[in-house]
């Protein structure tokens, strides 16, 4: 097939994309349904690492339809690639596709036919997503446009600007383009625009376009959310969020010239306010040059009316962070929304709109309460004496709507006489999650319990401890419904439900030893990692005959490797590919977590999450560090620190932002399950409160 015979140009930037998600991407392109030999793909290998620049060609050797030109430069964004990319385009129509992502089969298939049924410069089309983990930012395309139309278009003569530029507008791959529209009108990424490039290159094809076909129900692409990604970073440094202002200015600018309200891009200055607090290298110096560059806008711009993709509080976000933030950069942290949601404001007001009308929420006037400080006077710090008759009620009788609207899916068990802690579906989920990414992407030995002894409430809900909740979760439902996480773990699920104890234990043990390229242990708590080690040397004879069912020769292996390392660190030896231990091993779990080193030596270990039957409390900051995390502006739980006194009395629970440093405070929580500002017997050291979370240390 000639140069001028394909019938679309896909463009992809490379930048060091993972090869197996790559080659994700790569299936998309050739599954699509025009036929593969139709498409022309254009690699461009933007500053890769040496092995790239073999590996990614060799995976198109004899595909003369695919290009994969290098490009190596000071650039940090996909413009330039893209640029350059544009060069080597022949097809009649372009399209843009990042390595992490994919296409859906149809979708150039359906993007043709409406260009020439249409004879539309832009057709556009709908992005699903994928989450690389919990938590991370989603910038969807949530439209005003009727949905229930197959398409729409769009002539200049009849613009509706608040449908075009709302929502819809700001990602260049959920489009493909006219080429020779392109040239003409010499549309390029502007490479002096260091974030938000994609809004300047739509917003410039959209205001020279002379008609545009939406198509509403066609969803054409798959995008991959990554952690990792320029989007996902939030702490920046000083130089960077300047050049950000300067580019925003320059959208800000385009906007006004093609006549498109500024309101609708405030989102903008929203996102370089939080880049702003979020960032450790930010002098109040460099705040204010942000600040003259975008005061005007800023000043310009009125609080937007709320519409099916913002309600009320994001348009009050929209409107008063970055003002708060931007036009005070000597203090961006002393505004009283940015103090609302840093200590957590968020959160709570959803907990209190979902539970406004629960017996609990009627007593004490959710529906009334606007501020934190007014839930703090009006709700009392409640405890397990105040649960207790509460929860009584629901699990004897059957009440519900005590004190959630949601159902009680789940009752932890806890040490304090026999009190059952209440768990409902989205609280329960931040658990789920939290085990998923731990799991994800790793061949891990679990080492864990299924305890045979819950049973069920009168409200129908199960009484378990959280332990066991979890793992059933993880293999009844988690694992089947989302294949996605990649979840490997060296057990089959029936040895968790088949054996209690000791014999469990040993049995994980043996599994464990069968995979000899594990990558990471995992435990909720190191005394089971401390145990599982300590019947491997007490009980050895039995957990390799174990190992010798099913491999004698690795049996054999592992006999060999006890008898050379007695009494050292074994856990490298036995398998070579462990990158790590994960298991919570702080505050009283000090001892054990002594005693698991004695097995597992210098390996990396990571506390992981502390799991609670009150809530998932904080995340280990990294390998090796006895700092945790808690989110506090885009969490789930609401927090308090009451302070500990001398003699126990007197005290009132501070906000996060009020709470001082290396001083010890016991958590005071509200959760998503029922409790409501609940005194916890978790003590904290805070080490550091910034915009986002709470670093801390367990006392």
């Amino acid at each position: 097939m000639g140069q001028n015979d394909y019938k679309i140009s896909v463009i992809t930037p490379f930048h060091n994309v993972d090869l197996d998600m790559f080659r994700v991407a790569c299936d998309s392109v050739m599954s699509q349904t025009i036929g593969f030999e139709n498409i022309q793909w254009i690699v461009v290998l933007h500053n890769c690492e040496e092995h790239y620049l073999t590996e990614v060609p060799a995976m198109f050797e004899g595909y003369d339809n695919v290009l994969t030109p290098v490009l190596n430069n000071d650039a940090k964004t996909p413009s330039s690639p893209r640029n350059h990319g544009l060069t080597f385009a022949t097809a009649p129509y372009i399209a843009f596709l990042d390595g992490d992502d994919s296409f859906t089969p149809h979708c150039f298939e359906a993007v043709l036919n409406e260009f020439q049924r249409s004879n539309s410069q832009i057709v556009c089309f709908r992005r699903e997503y994928e989450l690389e983990r919990p938590g991370l930012e989603v910038y969807t395309e949530t439209v005003l446009w009727n949905q229930a139309n197959e398409r729409i278009i769009v002539e200049k003569e009849n613009w509706d600007v608040e449908k075009m530029f709302d929502g819809v507008f700001g990602m260049v791959t959920s489009k493909a383009y006219d080429r020779v529209f392109l040239i003409s009108n010499n549309l390029i990424f502007d490479e002096d625009i260091p974030y938000a490039e994609d809004m300047a290159y739509v917003a410039q094809a959209f205001a020279a376009a002379d008609k545009i076909c939406y198509l509403p129900q066609l969803i054409g692409y798959h995008y991959y959310v990554n952690g990792a990604s320029l989007v996902q970073s939030t702490d920046k440094d000083g130089a960077t969020l300047i050049s950000y202002a300067k580019g925003f200015a320059k959208l800000f600018d385009m906007f006004l010239q093609y006549g498109i309200d500024t309101d609708d891009v405030q989102g903008l200055c929203l996102r370089e306010s939080f880049f702003i607090l979020n960032s450790k290298a930010i002098t109040a110096e460099e705040r204010g040059v942000i600040r003259d560059i975008l005061a005007p806008y800023i000043l310009d711009t009125k609080m937007l009316e709320p519409s099916k993709g913002r309600d009320l509080d994001a348009c009050h976000m929209l409107y008063y962070i970055p003002r708060e933030v931007i036009l005070n950069p000597d203090d961006p942290y002393s505004g009283p929304h940015v103090r609302s949601m840093q200590n957590g404001s968020n959160a709570l007001f959803k907990i209190l709109l979902d539970n406004m009308s629960t017996d609990y929420g009627e007593k004490f006037s959710f529906k009334t309460l606007k501020t934190i400080d007014a839930y703090r006077f009006r709700v009392p710090l409640s405890t397990a004496d105040t649960l207790k008759p509460l929860i009584a009620l629901q699990t004897n009788i059957g009440e519900q709507n005590i004190l959630t609207s949601s159902p009680i899916q789940n009752y932890f068990t806890t040490e304090y006489e026999g009190l059952l802690l209440p768990s409902t579906q989205p609280h329960f989920l931040q658990y789920v999650n939290a085990l998923s990414e731990t799991l994800a992407h790793k061949k891990s030995a679990l080492f864990a319990a299924i305890h045979n002894t819950r049973r069920m409430t009168n409200d129908q809900a199960v009484v378990s401890d959280i332990e066991t909740t979890l793992v059933r979760n993880l293999i009844n439902d988690c694992i089947p419904s989302h294949p996605e996480y990649e979840i490997h773990f060296s057990s089959k699920e029936g040895v968790y439900y088949s054996y209690e104890d000791d014999e469990l234990y040993m049995r994980l043990m043996a599994d464990a030893l069968l995979s000899s390229d594990l990558e990471q242990l995992v435990a909720f708590t190191t005394d089971k990692l401390a145990h599982a080690f300590a019947l491997l040397y007490e009980q050895q004879e039995a957990v390799l005959a174990l190992v010798r069912e099913k491999d004698p020769v690795r049996a054999d292996e592992v006999k060999e490797i006890l008898s050379q390392n007695s009494g050292t660190p074994i856990a490298r030896a036995l398998w070579p590919r462990l990158e790590r231990t994960v298991a919570y091993g702080a505050g009283e779990m000090y001892e054990s977590m002594r005693r698991m080193r004695s097995y597992t030596g210098d390996l990396p270990h990571n506390h992981g999450y502390l799991y609670s039957p009150v809530a998932l409390l904080g995340r280990a900051v990294s390998d090796d560090s006895d700092l945790f995390s808690m989110s506090a502006a885009t969490g789930s739980n609401f927090y308090e620190l009451l302070p500990i006194s001398d003699d126990g009395s007197g005290n009132q629970a501070l906000t996060l932002s009020e709470a001082e440093h290396d001083k010890p405070y016991q958590l005071v929580v509200t959760n998503q399950a029922g409790l409501y500002r609940y005194v916890t017997d978790h003590f904290i050291c805070v080490k550091e409160v910034d915009f986002s979370s709470v670093r801390f240390t367990i006392y």
